[in-house]
């Protein structure tokens, strides 16, 4: 997964991030969409691609 990112997005502090996490795995289930997994994210930028999991944590 790759995307440009717009200046409505920066995040700025690791409360704004945990944030913006927490909105896109909101709206993933609520639009059907299954977040839980590896996901790929791959910039422009050097030293800025990464790996992200998303596990479901238990009761």
């Amino acid at each position: 997964m790759t995307t440009d990112s717009t200046p409505d997005d920066e995040v700025s502090s690791t409360e704004e991030f945990e944030a913006a996490l927490g909105r896109v795995i909101r709206d993933a289930f609520e639009n059907g969409v299954n977040p839980r997994g590896t996901w790929e994210y791959r910039s422009d930028r050097a030293g800025a691609d990464v790996e992200v999991m998303v596990v479901e944590l238990a009761d």
